[in-house]
């Protein structure tokens, strides 16, 4: 029984090891769409778009970014979730 707790109890230091790698690298990911973001905006002024056309183009550029990766993060969790299952 000492031997099964030992499992469940490595098991869940792994995942939560797990899980804090992945939250560390989508803060990345989100820290690397804000600054792509941010280049839109700037260089869109410097061509001379309206300051707010460019910011609603950042703007959309972070949106779709960011629900691409949380999409991606959904699909990934269910997917590690279904293969806990099996």
């Amino acid at each position: 029984m000492n031997e099964k707790n030992e499992a469940e109890t490595l098991m869940a230091q792994l995942e939560s090891e797990m899980a804090l790698a992945n939250l560390v690298k989508r803060g990345e990911y989100a820290a690397g769409i804000a600054v792509l973001s941010g280049d839109i905006l700037k260089s869109a002024t410097a061509a001379g778009v309206p300051y707010r056309m460019a910011e609603e183009m950042a703007g959309d550029f972070w949106k779709a970014e960011m629900l691409a990766d949380t999409v991606a993060a959904l699909i990934r969790d269910a997917s590690l979730e279904d293969e806990a299952e099996q």
